[in-house]
């Protein structure tokens, strides 16, 4: 009995491995490829010689190729431990054209459509092609437009995919109803809202054209309005959008719910951060208990207690904000939860954009490395450091996902601009003949951030040469490195001598810290005065040569919040130079510049300056009149630059001591996309003092110098222009002013 029970399981056995070897896949045959190799197709089907083949396995290969949209028709079998897959591809699209559209460009379409020439044609494509266009005719008021795709089949397996377009016409709106509105007007709430009513003088705007997702947007916009001025509570009960009987107008009817006005109640702060004290958070932000409720304010705080976080250190914060009722009636309390967040690290940086310029001019302007954590405030810094670079015409940091939940990809993208300048500039006054100045100047030397400049100007007195390079990264730290020689000669009419300057120098600058910049410099130079044979006394004593060898070092402060466009803190400079150490000139130089700036309104932009600074001799000797404070053009603007201040004849020598003060403010055009600053000034400053009793009797006397008026800045396509227009409030009768100047630059 127990053998022939032995011989059954053997049975059993043999015959389940011999059914389950039935199932086993041997081997693939693929038929019909045309464009597709054979791997390629196995690879999307996900299936593999030795698998088991069942009726789930051959619905799974059949998804998984349709899903590619490369096929149009795929059939499978299975006999003998043989897959057999038979596809026919889609074919490649030869041609995409568009017929029947007048109202919407094909240029238009083109961006809005997936499928386009040589890629490969798929129904399910197709469709949302056509929805994309159909949304694009639907803002545009065109609401009933239709779209067929024809094809037109061609031989290697290609066809022309034609769209067959009949537009509608445009679908105004006639009326719009408001109901249920007491606080707030009708009009008032039409005049938010983007949607108008169609009126005669409305044709030539696109305002009055019904579109679906403008209307939804309006209704934010008015619960927006009614949000952040006192009612918290305010909805839509019902918004019906309903076509007029034989018209093809809309009459939006809108019906709304204004709730009851709410105030300000009590505001708490719990915070769970250290360095952040509630107390104090309650003084700085804007939301005081009694004020009206307004919901904009709620953001600014969040915005405000982000930065003071950053200030403090902390990179990774959350704020939870609570509306509570108030203990009184229609009020609404406010509790803010300041908690630390989880962090994120830096996976990776890429660059993107840089068609010229080198990667590395641009890492190592950005303050973060892959596995850094994750700061915002860096991350701003940088963005700031790269456009002060000047090199680029637009410069985004983006944060990428990644497929680890605590990493990001920091994603640069920039957009090369011109760097190269040729500038000619020009001044015009009616007291003095004109100027002229040129310049070529090269910002990104070979895409490697290295500076090249050529300065010259000429007018019948002066001519004035100036060369530099500057290597702001040498040896690959941040070591700035400038070399320059250059050039002055100046023979001024009716006086009887000429100048000539030549010298050269040398400066490196480095920073100490994140706000804090020192520089080193020395130069040497000669300055010679020749006087001809009809000079006077004190022509005469300015004859002569000094070799004048100084060296000098500058202590920068930056605690502006943007190097760029700053619009908060202030920037002080202080300089200092000694010259004595060689040549025959005994002299030291102590000036200082201050920059504060200031927001005034969302729009607006205040920014107070102040520079000043004193010249003196020692050792028994005199500073030479080439080493003077002198003022004018873009500083004191509306006086000819260098000719205000003491004046021997007509030569204008400078002065010992000076100041320069300035109020402005941006005048806001709405014009920033074409980088355009326009800028409001008052000017204050004077130049006065010489030490030498050898000059005689001059007017060195201290008298105060003003102007007001307008600075005009754009970077254009052809490259910067600016100009200056300035009204005299107050002068010396010898200064030569400068009501009018510019100057335009060529880029290349």
């Amino acid at each position: 009995m127990k053998k022939y029970i032995t011989f059954f399981l053997l049975y059993l056995f043999l015959n389940s491995n011999l059914f389950a070897n039935e199932n086993i896949i041997d081997s693939i045959n693929i038929d019909g490829m045309q464009r597709i190799d054979k791997e390629t197709v196995i690879t999307y089907a996900n299936i593999s010689i030795g698998d088991t083949y069942t009726e789930e396995t051959g619905n799974n290969v059949l998804k998984n190729l349709f899903e590619t949209n490369l096929f149009s028709n795929i059939q499978i079998s299975f006999q003998e431990n043989i897959l057999k897959i038979n596809i026919q591809e889609n074919p490649t699209i030869n041609l995409v054209k568009f017929v029947g559209n007048s109202k919407i460009k094909d240029e238009d379409l083109v961006i809005e459509i997936l499928l386009k020439e040589r890629s490969v044609y798929s129904r399910s494509k197709v469709k949302k092609d056509i929805e994309r266009m159909l949304s694009l005719y639907q803002r545009a008021g065109r609401l009933s437009t239709e779209i067929d795709p024809k094809l037109e089949m061609l031989d290697n397996n290609r066809v022309n995919l034609t769209y067959e377009i009949t537009e509608s016409d445009v679908v105004k709106v006639s009326n719009i109803i408001i109901l249920g509105n007491n606080v707030f007007s009708t009009n008032k709430i039409k005049s938010i809202m983007k949607t108008k009513e169609k009126t005669l003088l409305r044709f030539l705007s696109s305002s009055d054209n019904y579109d679906p997702d403008k209307l939804e947007y309006d209704k934010q916009l008015i619960t927006q309005f009614y949000n952040n001025n006192g009612y918290p509570e305010f909805k839509f009960t019902s918004s019906i959008a309903q076509l007029k009987t034989n018209t093809n107008n809309f009459e939006i009817i809108l019906n709304i719910n204004e709730g009851d006005k709410f105030n300000f109640g009590e505001l708490e702060v719990e915070s769970k951060l250290k360095k952040i004290d509630p107390e104090l958070v309650k003084t700085i932000l804007p939301i005081k208990k009694g004020n009206l409720f307004d919901r904009s304010l709620l953001k600014e705080s969040v915005e405000q207690l982000k930065e003071l976080a950053k200030s403090e250190g902390y990179s990774f914060i959350e704020i939870d904000t609570n509306l509570i009722d108030g203990s009184e009636a229609n009020l609404v309390d406010v509790k803010l939860v300041i908690n630390e967040g989880p962090r994120v690290y830096v996976n990776n940086i890429n660059i993107s954009g840089n068609t010229r310029t080198v990667d590395k001019v641009i890492r190592r302007e950005v303050s973060l490395t892959e596995g850094d954590a994750y700061n915002k405030y860096s991350i701003n810094y940088s963005k700031d450091s790269i456009r002060t670079l000047n090199f680029f015409n637009e410069v985004e940091i983006s944060e990428a996902m990644t497929d680890f939940p605590d990493k990001i990809n920091l994603e640069i993208k920039v957009e090369e601009k011109n760097t190269g300048e040729v500038s000619l500039g020009a001044g015009y006054s009616s007291a003095n003949a004109a100027s002229l100045n040129m310049g070529l100047r090269e910002n990104n030397f070979l895409g490697k951030g290295q500076k090249v400049k050529f300065d010259t100007s000429f007018s019948n007195t002066r001519t004035a040469y100036d060369i530099s390079i500057t290597e702001p990264y040498f040896n690959n730290k941040p070591l700035s490195l400038t070399s320059n020689i250059y050039s002055n000669f100046t023979d001024p009419t009716n006086v009887n001598y000429e100048t000539e300057d030549i010298g050269f120098g040398l400066s490196t600058s480095f920073p100490l810290s994140t706000d804090r910049f020192f520089e080193i410099r020395y130069s040497l130079f000669t300055s010679r005065v020749k006087a001809n044979s009809n000079a006077t006394a004190y022509e005469n004593a300015l004859a002569g040569t000094n070799t004048v060898s100084q060296l000098g070092y500058s202590l920068a402060f930056d605690r502006r919040n943007s190097r760029y466009k700053p619009s908060n803190g202030f920037n002080l400079k202080i300089i200092q130079d000694l010259a004595g150490l060689g040549g025959d000139s005994y002299f030291f130089r102590n000036s200082f510049e201050f920059n504060y700036y200031k927001r005034l309104s969302p729009r607006f932009i205040g920014a107070y300056k102040l520079q000043g600074g004193n010249i003196n001799g020692f050792n028994d000797k005199y500073s030479p009149l080439s080493s003077n404070f002198k003022l004018g053009g873009k500083k004191l603007r509306g006086f000819k630059s260098g000719k205000i201040g003491p004046r021997l004849g007509n030569s204008y020598t400078g002065g010992q001591y000076y100041y320069l003060t300035s109020l402005e403010t941006n005048i806001d055009l709405n014009i920033d996309a074409f980088d355009i600053t326009t800028t409001a000034f008052i000017d204050i400053g004077s130049v006065w003092g010489l030490e030498n009793p050898a000059y005689g009797s001059i007017d060195d006397k201290h008298e105060a110098r003003s102007s007001i008026g307008i600075n005009f800045n754009w970077d254009s396509a052809i490259g910067p222009i600016n100009i200056i227009y300035a009204n005299i409030i107050a002068s010396n009768k010898n200064d030569t002013t400068d009501n009018l100047y510019f100057d335009i630059g060529y880029n290349f």
